[in-house]
Parts: C-alpha cells; structure tokens; sequence
C-alpha cells in the first residue's frame, strides 16, 4: 500500500536546533509497536536502517559523497545519537565509504562486517568519527541470530570464499512478528544459487534487490525461494550501469511483486506492525 507522501523530515534542518530537540523528545520510536526499515536515496549505492522499538542498526551507508546526508537522516530526521549495530555487507565503495561521515558523533555499539572489510577500515577510518571508541569489531558467523528490539536478524552468506566481492557480501534476514525482510547487498547469481541450494531460510515478504536491479542477480530459482510481496531497488537515477535492468523488472512484474525504486520514489520506508506492510516515499529530488 502506497501511502501519500509525506512532508520529509529533512525541511526541520532549517529550524532552530531547540525546537527540534523538542520534537525528538515529544516523538519517541519507542512509543510505536512497530518495525521499520528506511531504504535511503543515496545514488548509487545502499544505505539502510532498520528500527525496532529503541534499537537500530544500520546496514550499508552509500557512497563516500553520500555520507553526511546519510548522517543528516539519522541524527536530524530520526533523532539518533545511537546505533546498536553498523553492518558493511561488503567492501565495494558505494556500500562502505559513506560510513566515517555517516557514523560521525554517533555512539556505536557493535559493528559487524565480512574479513573482506580490513580492521584498519575501522580503526584509522570510522574509529575516530564516533562518540565514542570502545565499539564491538566482529565477524558474524553463519546463521548467528541477534536482537533488534523484538526483531531479529540472522545472518546469512557469511562465507569469505567467493571470488567475486559481489558474493561475499553478507545477506540478512529480519523477522518481526509474521513479518520479514532479505536484505542480500550486492550477491549475484552464484551466491543466490548457493543459498538456495543451502537450504538457508530465504523467503521473505520484503526483497531488498541484490545489486541494484543488475540481471546477474534476481533470479527465477532466487525469487521463488523469497517468494516476495514488495522489492526495493536502491539505484541512482541515469546510473552508467543502466541499472535496474529490464530482466529483473520483467522477473518481478511476472510475479506480480510490488516494486519501490529510489530513484523514482527516492527514500523508501517500509512499516511493519507484524502481521502487514504499509510503504511511503519521500521524494527528495
């Protein structure tokens, strides 16, 4: 369901830094018995959040250009100081450089990415940004479950073996209620047959789409595992890839699968209560 959209947030930037204080103390998340997940417009690249009650984690911050919007969003938007989890599905520049200005006077609690994102990333480059310096530096292992309020996220495609830098990139599954998101970064087909094959718990009501529509992922044998009602494609508008491609979309609109697009919608977010999806957009462009 598309919601009308909404003024955005991003117009409180302008107002004196009091007020929106106010606002963020008279508006807690916590409040809602909801989950939540905001698909940020960040061009080329992912940048997610995932809310539950007071608990948030953040998978992927776009390009480095994007940083600071990234940033913007969620300590002005969202009145964030915290995030529980940072989450770098992989080392390509337009999921992982947004992070050192992203995280900047954020408090950062655990951070968990592939052996493909070298430690001295974090030490020399985000480590200094942060509020504070005593954050978690882990490796997640394969199907190892935590909490996100009263969601949780199993990680998925944890294996450092591909060649391919798209296919080590970690692949999440979050539960709320009878209700889940696939947030896959940038796999393609390989490592999509290869959970398939697994057996690894796929289906999932929200797709967010692997490597922003490219036709080496989405797959037939992948989509029927998810079996999903929504996808998101964050891709920048008039890309040099040409993504998404017309194979994926096809794949979709043959399944009947509501498709949300940033750069048409630009950011997208997806309300879970439990039991069903609500979507709205927020036209930045």
């Amino acid at each position: 369901m598309l919601k009308k959209k909404r003024p955005s947030p991003a117009g409180l930037s302008g107002f004196p830094g009091l007020l929106l204080l106010l606002l963020c103390l008279l508006v807690p998340f916590s409040a809602q018995a909801e989950m939540r997940i905001h698909f940020m417009d960040v061009g080329q690249g992912d940048a997610i959040l995932v809310q539950c009650g007071d608990a948030s984690m953040l998978v992927d911050a776009g390009p480095a250009e994007a940083g600071q919007a990234v940033n913007r969003y969620l300590t002005q938007n969202l009145c964030l100081t915290a995030l529980d989890y940072v989450v770098a599905t992989h080392e390509h520049d337009d999921h992982l450089y947004g992070m050192p200005d992203a995280l900047a006077g954020l408090e950062v609690r655990r951070v968990y990415a592939p052996p493909s994102v070298p430690m001295t990333y974090w030490l020399t480059e985000v480590l200094p940004r942060l509020a504070r310096q005593d954050l978690q530096l882990l490796k997640p292992a394969e199907n190892e479950t935590v909490p996100l309020g009263e969601a949780t996220v199993t990680f998925l495609n944890t294996q450092s073996s591909a060649e391919n830098p798209n296919d080590r990139s970690l692949v999440l599954l979050i539960r709320y209620g009878n209700t889940s998101a696939l947030l896959t970064g940038d796999i393609e087909g390989d490592a999509e047959t290869a959970l398939v094959n697994s057996g690894a718990p796929l289906n999932a009501d929200v797709l967010k789409v692997a490597h922003h529509g490219g036709n080496t992922s989405s797959s037939k044998i992948f989509l029927n595992a998810v079996d999903p009602d929504y996808a998101v494609i964050s891709v920048g508008a008039g890309n040099r890839h040409g993504h998404p491609h017309a194979e994926p979309l096809r794949n979709f609109e043959r399944k009947n699968i509501t498709v949300y697009r940033t750069d048409l919608f630009g950011t997208v977010i997806g309300t879970s209560n439990g039991e069903s999806w609500e979507f709205e957009v927020l036209k930045a462009r």
